[in-house]
């Protein structure tokens, strides 16, 4: 595939997915304010809890997603049908099989939840039926692994996905409508959930449609299936690409569950609010690098080192743009913004949005390094540095929160981030995905100065926006807001203009509102 196309690709996926996002975020925030007001901490704390508990029992899909989207660019790219369907047989068939040890593990957890759950026997008391509630949340975890999820492999993989985040939205936007209406006038927690699962279903036939009329000849019957030696090495790289989940799970699904054991619901519904702009920016933000994946997969696939490379840097650079902005935007925002969107007394003091905004940051830089991992097919290097992760945030969180709260757990997160991927991950990639073409102490140099930079900023706009303009309620929230957003790329782009990253950036900046103004034109 040429590289025009591939940026044609990236951009339309890039637009489709942040633009959608946008609107996706504004109905979270509506659907978040409602619950706060008709339900209360306790449903709030319940909710992150039990969807914690159930991102953890996913580990069991193995890291199969990742493992089989990247044995499908190649394929993709050079147009060979047969062996996307023999791919594509063996996805089936695996969802299945995982669909239903997801259920079967679920079902072990219910006699657990009296020791998950702090003052269990009051739930009662609220009329929260917690065994009938956690068995709507297991559902539709398993709902998402049937009704021909699978399917939608072939449009990501494919450079497509901007296709299915258009239906996603739609019925994004019909689940919260409707979850809004069950709130405000059934104040039902039950059918709340089972919006949730509906929607899933829905998604997944819509998908598997959309899916079948772009690509019929992918899902035609097929005879052959993966030689052993194909599923013995796609399930070596599952076994790597498992441990790297295990991590990535452990690092924050077990947050809910550390405070729910050691200080309550309550404390959990809290943190939830702060976990809220931490999902948002991850899933707006991560929507992004979802786009380009299919592209950065095919680029891998096709073309030289020192091009990939070049690349790597410039989503180097992206992401210190967009994660910093965003984690100063937390730092500096999120206690004003809590305090005038619910109330004081969902405010959790200083520093905890600090470490919120750390926690972005290093999680942006995470999540990029993992992208280059996963398309490049470099699994099963270094696999004991999600072990360490594993046991860093836990042995960090669980000691910290006997002595300090709600803010030991966000510093194991912090903690175990900064330690493990940041330090660890760039060796492997400049290792195995650019065969050490290029030294990782250049990565390491480029990222403490861009790092050095945002911290220069973030003081002088907590120092700006705590003396000017404040005590404005929204407009102040948005003022403060603006003036991140203007003062963090800004810096960062005036800093490292004559970078060939900032060069490439704005170049494709330019041609991409050249584009939006000639169809306006039109």
């Amino acid at each position: 595939m040429a590289s025009g196309s591939r940026t044609k690709n990236s951009i339309i996926n890039v637009l489709t997915s942040m633009g959608g996002q946008v609107l996706v975020i504004v109905l979270k925030f509506v659907t978040r304010t409602v619950f706060i007001h008709t339900l209360g901490k306790a449903y709030l704390g319940i909710n992150g809890l039990f969807s914690d508990i159930l991102t953890m029992l996913s580990l069991t899909e193995l890291g199969l997603d990742t493992a089989l989207n990247f044995r499908l660019y190649k394929p993709l790219a050079e147009n060979d049908e047969k062996r996307v369907r023999v791919l594509l047989k063996f996805y089936k068939q695996a969802y299945r099989v995982i669909g239903l040890v997801i259920l079967g593990l679920g079902l072990c957890l219910i006699p657990l939840l009296p020791h998950l759950i702090k003052d269990y026997e009051k739930l009662a008391a609220l009329n929260i039926n917690a065994v009938l509630i956690f068995l709507i949340y297991l559902l539709q975890s398993v709902a998402s692994y049937l009704f021909f999820a699978y399917r939608s492999a072939v449009m990501k993989a494919n450079q497509k996905k901007y296709v299915l985040d258009v239906a996603e939205y739609a019925v994004t936007v019909a689940v919260n409508a409707v979850q809004i209406c069950i709130l405000v006038f059934l104040r039902s927690f039950i059918l709340y959930t089972l919006a949730w699962m509906v929607a899933a279903i829905v998604k997944n036939l819509v998908n598997a449609v959309i899916a079948r009329r772009w690509y019929p000849s992918f899902f035609l019957p097929e005879p052959d299936s993966l030689t052993r030696d194909e599923v013995r090495g796609l399930f070596k790289d599952c076994g790597a690409l498992f441990i790297y989940k295990v991590n990535t799970v452990v690092v924050k699904a077990t947050d809910n569950i550390v405070l729910s054991k050691f200080l309550g619901l309550a404390t959990v519904g809290l943190y939830s609010n702060y976990l809220l702009f931490y999902t948002t920016i991850q899933s707006f933000l991560g929507k992004l690098y979802v786009a380009v994946k299919a592209s950065m997969g095919n680029l891998f696939a096709t073309s030289d080192l020192e091009k990939s490379y070049r690349f790597f840097q410039i989503m180097n650079y992206l992401t210190v743009i967009l994660y910093g902005t965003a984690a100063v935007g937390v730092t500096v925002c999120a206690n004003e913004l809590i305090r005038v969107w619910i109330s004081e007394d969902y405010v959790i003091a200083q520093p905890f949005a600090v470490l919120i905004g750390l926690e972005i940051l290093f999680m942006g830089l995470a999540f990029n390094l993992g992208q280059i991992r996963n398309v490049s097919g470099a699994f099963r290097q270094m696999w004991y540095r999600p072990l360490m992760g594993i046991v860093i945030n836990l042995v960090v969180s669980v000691a910290l929160v006997r002595v300090c709260g709600v803010y030991g757990v966000i510093i194991g997160t912090v903690a175990t981030l900064v330690l493990t991927n940041f330090l660890v991950d760039p060796h492997v990639i400049h290792k195995v995905s650019f065969q050490n073409t290029h030294p990782v102490s250049e990565y390491y140099k480029k990222n403490f100065a861009y790092i050095g930079v945002l911290t220069l900023v973030c003081l002088a706009d907590l120092w700006l926006c705590a003396r000017f303009f404040t005590g404005h309620g929204w407009l102040s929230v948005i003022v403060h807001a603006l003036v991140v957003a203007v003062t963090v790329p800004g810096v960062l782009i005036l800093v490292y203009y004559r970078t060939h990253e900032c060069q490439y950036l704005l170049a494709l900046l330019g041609r991409v509102l050249r584009r939006v103004r000639r169809a306006a034109a039109r």
